[in-house]
């Protein structure tokens, strides 16, 4: 018993150390791999341009790396641009742009949240589309500006912190600090100065500068790849997509729809070669690829290998694509060498962390053409045994390497091992349980000539309206309410009738608010809108929706007259086809369209024939209207004479005569007398005459 006490004791011991030591392995494979309770989230930033010298430094870490394109960026990650450089990227719905000296950081990306720090320098953002469940907020050092629509944004942080320029082309955005907050709409330019009494002040936008005309140019390359073939199969939520049109090219395949190929590769090049492994928390290991389009085929859909060339397979065009860290296939143990190939269409993909079935479905359903259910829950409850991936059967489709290049963040490409038996061993969709090193957090070795923001700027703290996860809070402030300065919620007041300026009217409760003006009435600035930010946004959002509405109308319009300007050009050239395969309807035609212009000429004689002769009539009548004036003239004192010279014993015999004519007898039947004619002027009788005639009265 006593020889065995001591023995006993010691196995206990070793068995009690051996469980200690195993579950610290397991806590710091937990810890090293960053497997949280919740899902990772299905969006990820894209390092999509470089320009000079840009520095990185993942979350979480003390160090900083060069900057590495196509590299994604989560919550946490630190980017500044030295000077003379500039950096772009793409999140979500929005593409953001740095200019020199800029420092920035993301407060929180996830599923409906873009949350980001800047705390020097000049920055751009363009929002494509917010939709109404989105949150886009860029916080500085004294105000927070919330993006409350669609459109082009740009904000200038001064080295002291102290200076916000909010300047917004198109779109509105609302900016808060001290317990107040501001509407700056387009074509305003609002400066927020001081921390703790910020005051604003109104002005327009100014000219454009250099860095404006860069981003204009990277606005115009996202407008025309907007429109391109690409975004007509592509999601428009799947980041890097713009790139793709410029270096490949799209096929029908019968048994995947639309794919596509891209070009100027290398001979011996496959997906998943050419590019570096690293370690990007909070998905693990993560494939980022060496080629500048190299980022959408990487992390969205699937690969396949048709007719001796590997195609990519895009996702469901319908659903919002979720972000995945590699598509691949892993093959053999984790011995000495790693090997891996491209995960095909219609096969499961298993993520390398912890997640829910909802996530597992979502990232598989959205990434691939129609998966089957019943294996989909086989491969998540691990009851999936023999599965059976064609690209592994393709040749050279199997890229193999060193663990230590896998872990150090080196390229692979022509580093990779070229044996004949890299495809031996267990295939697993799952990524292999390797704990990352210093190199593989950073992607790759770190340089001494690294360029860092100061130490001012880096550690700064900036004013946030949402708070951010929590080890991001250290970073950020939330905004001071009045009750917490120690003032009353202030009026915005106009300084200077003149000038196109606001400011804030901030009083302290030991002296008044500033103001020009001698009455105690407030006076209403454009810059701030009294009424609540809720009413402000929904104002916004159904202006928004208005015009949306209104352009949809105008497009749906001009899509009409498009299509009826086609149909009648289809008409007309089936017309003219019609004629050209037969003679004798294009004579026919012809002699038809001759007989019709022959007759147009002709009536158009008649009516000038008829105009002349119209014409003639009334010149005939001007010519001779005055002659027939002078005859009247000359006749009417004649016609005046005849009543004087004749008695008037005879004027009273004739004038019944002439009222009353003498009665025919019936039977007598006389021809109808001729038209009577104008009598003719009586001539003047001589002397003798008329006294004949008189004596022949008396005897009567």
């Amino acid at each position: 018993m006593g020889t065995m006490a001591p023995t006993t004791y010691r196995r206990i011991v070793a068995l009690t150390l051996s469980l200690l030591g195993a579950m610290a392995m397991s806590s710091a494979y937990a810890q090293e791999n960053d497997l949280p309770e919740a899902d990772p989230p299905e969006r990820a930033a894209r390092l999509s341009y470089l320009q000079g010298d840009v520095s990185l430094q993942p979350a979480d870490e003390q160090e900083w790396a060069p900057a590495i394109l196509n590299r994604p960026l989560t919550t946490g990650d630190k980017v500044w641009t030295e000077r003379g450089a500039r950096a772009e990227i793409e999140v979500g719905p929005a593409a953001v742009r740095l200019d020199s000296d800029t420092g920035f950081s993301f407060l929180n990306v996830d599923d409906d949240t873009i949350q980001m720090r800047m705390t020097a320098g000049v920055l751009n953002v363009s929002v494509r589309h917010l939709d109404d469940n989105e949150h886009i907020e860029i916080d500085t050092p004294n105000v927070a500006v919330i993006l409350l629509r669609a459109g082009s944004y740009r904000l200038e942080v001064n080295d002291a912190g102290d200076r916000t320029v909010v300047k917004v082309s198109e779109g509105a955005a609302d900016a808060t600090g001290s317990g107040q907050d501001a509407v700056v709409h387009a074509g305003q330019a609002v400066t927020f100065t001081g921390v703790d009494d910020v005051v604003a002040q109104l002005d327009r936008l100014g000219s454009a500068d250099e860095f404006d005309s860069w981003t204009r140019e990277r606005d115009e390359r996202d407008e025309r790849a907007s429109t391109s073939r690409t975004a007509q199969y592509v999601s428009p939520d799947v980041t890097g997509y713009e790139d793709l049109d410029d270096h490949g090219s799209w096929s029908s395949e019968a048994e995947y729809g639309y794919v596509w190929t891209p070009r100027n590769v290398a001979v011996d090049w496959s997906p998943y070669r050419y590019g570096r492994w690293v370690w990007v928390s909070p998905w693990g290991w993560t494939w980022i690829d060496d080629s500048p389009w190299g980022y959408a085929p990487f992390h969205y859909g699937r690969w396949a290998h048709v007719r001796n060339r590997w195609c990519w397979v895009p996702g469901p065009r319908h659903l919002r694509p979720v972000y995945s860290p590699a598509m691949v296939v892993w093959v053999g143990g984790h011995g000495s060498r790693i090997s891996w190939f491209p995960l095909g269409p219609r096969e499961v993909y298993v993520p390398g962390r912890r997640h829910s079935r909802h996530y597992f479905d979502r990232v598989n359903h959205s990434n691939t053409q129609i998966v089957d259910r019943r294996h989909l829950s086989d491969v998540f409850e691990n009851r999936a045994r023999n599965v059976v991936y064609r690209n592994r059967s393709v040749s050279d489709a199997i890229t193999a390497a060193a663990r230590s290049q896998f872990t150090s963040g080196s390229r692979i490409g022509q580093h990779r091992i070229r044996e004949h038996d890299v495809s031996r061993g267990v295939v697993s969709a799952a990524a292999p349980r390797i704990s990352p090193v210093r190199e593989s957090r950073l992607g790759g070795p770190g340089r001494a000539q690294v360029r860092l923001p100061p130490q001012a700027i880096e550690n700064r703290q900036v004013v946030v309206k949402r708070d951010p996860p929590a080890p991001m809070a250290r970073l950020a402030r939330a905004a001071r309410s009045p009750a917490e300065v120690g003032r009353a919620p202030p009026d915005r007041v106009m300084r200077g009738q003149g000038d196109n300026r606001s400011s804030f009217a901030q009083g302290r409760t030991d002296r008044p608010a500033r103001t020009d003006r001698q009455s105690n009435e407030s006076v209403r600035s454009p810059v701030r809108d009294p009424g609540s930010i809720a009413e402000r946004v929904r104002e916004d959002r159904d202006r928004q929706v208005r015009e949306h509405q209104q352009r949809e109308y105008q497009q749906r319009a001009s899509q009409q007259r498009e299509q009826q300007q086609r149909e009648a050009d289809d008409q007309r050239r089936r017309q003219i086809d019609g004629w050209r395969d037969q003679p004798q309807d294009r004579d026919r035609a012809r002699r038809s369209q001759d007989a019709m212009r022959e007759a147009a000429a002709r009536q158009i004689e008649r009516d000038n024939q008829r105009e002349r002769s119209m014409d003639r009539a009334r010149e005939q009548r001007r010519t001779e209207q005055p002659r027939i004036e002078r005859s009247r003239e000359r006749e009417q004192p004649r016609m005046e004479q005849r009543p004087r010279e004749q008695p008037r014993m005879e004027q009273r015999r004739e004038q019944p005569r002439m009222e009353q004519p003498r009665a025919r007898p019936p039977q007598q039947e006389r021809a109808s007398p001729p038209p009577r004619q104008s009598a003719p002027e009586p001539r003047p009788q001589p002397r003798e005459s008329r006294q004949q005639d008189g004596n022949r009265a008396q005897r009567r």
